[in-house]
């Protein structure tokens, strides 16, 4: 850690290199040169505060302090971007409400299997998999028989994850939703907090976990759909890579996997077929 001309705080690139390189190791987020400034005030501000002198006394602290496992969580709130909201890319929404739940539905109804299993990959503080509760809630409501259906929600950051837990939002959380919706789905508990019905937390599972962490994922069951949205941006494309053979092992047959809506799997992985609906694509296991 060294001072500018200005007598700001920066890290020195060689800091940043460590740093970035025990990250990887961690959790597989891979930070160009370019991004440093992404992270770069957020851990400053934190050695700071341990009275750390530079990045290797950080990384030191990171694996051997008593507190690694709180501070690895602190770390992964600094480096992680947590902007989301319900019904977020609404043309992605309503490919997945009007053509593909009810197509699965229909094909697993054929089969006798009364079952909905979807992960939301990297879930933040819960909109998006609260948000697939109450499409599928909807979906089912006239199908017959009792359906097992959940949401298997993860994400690295044990912060984000608490918060979700609970199902209470700001209203600028809730700006893509409906105004039926709102109060269809909510409980209102002030002008600017709103409670997501226990109807709809209750299919809602949520988990931390890295994606990297095969061992843990390779015990999941198998999915219809899997959400992964503005996530794999952060990765390397040898991590994004090996993700996405997981994913794919995962999906069952004729199963649906949706990024984010700037994201591709061009020259990362010809497994899956590109889906077209109006506004949104989709990569489907044929």
């Amino acid at each position: 850690m060294i001072l500018d001309h200005e007598e700001k705080e920066v890290l020195q690139d060689s800091e940043f290199y460590a740093l970035r390189d025990y990250i990887y190791e961690l959790c597989g987020i891979y930070f160009r040169l370019e991004k440093k400034y992404l992270i770069e005030s957020k851990i400053l501000s934190r050695m700071k505060k341990l009275n750390l002198k530079n990045a290797g006394d950080y990384i030191y602290y990171l694996k051997y302090s008593q507190d690694r496992e709180a501070e690895i969580n602190l770390l992964y709130d600094y480096i992680t971007i947590n902007e989301t909201s319900f019904f977020r890319n609404l043309p992605q929404i309503k490919a997945f409400q009007d053509e593909i739940l009810p197509h699965i539905i229909s094909e697993n109804s054929k089969i006798g299997r009364k079952s909905i299993k979807i992960w939301s990959a990297g879930c933040s503080s819960g909109e998006e998999p609260y948000t697939l509760s109450m499409v599928i809630e909807e979906a089912l409501k006239k199908q017959e028989g009792l359906w097992f259906k959940e949401v298997l929600a993860t994400d690295i950051n044990q912060k984000v994850l608490d918060k979700a837990v609970k199902g209470v939002y700001s209203q600028y959380a809730l700006r893509n939703t409906d105004q039926a919706i709102l109060k269809k789905c909510f409980k209102r508990l002030g002008d600017d907090q709103h409670q997501v019905l226990d109807q709809y937390k209750k299919m809602v599972r949520f988990k931390k976990l890295n994606l990297l962490d095969f061992a843990k994922i390779d015990a999941f069951p198998s999915f219809d759909i899997i959400f992964c949205r503005n996530v794999l941006i952060y990765f390397d494309l040898d991590s994004k890579k090996k993700v996405l053979d997981k994913f794919y092992e995962l999906l069952k047959p004729g199963g649906y996997l949706f990024l984010g809506h700037s994201e591709s799997l061009h020259g990362i992985s010809a497994a899956f077929k590109l889906i077209l609906f109006k506004g949104a694509l989709a990569y489907k296991k044929e």
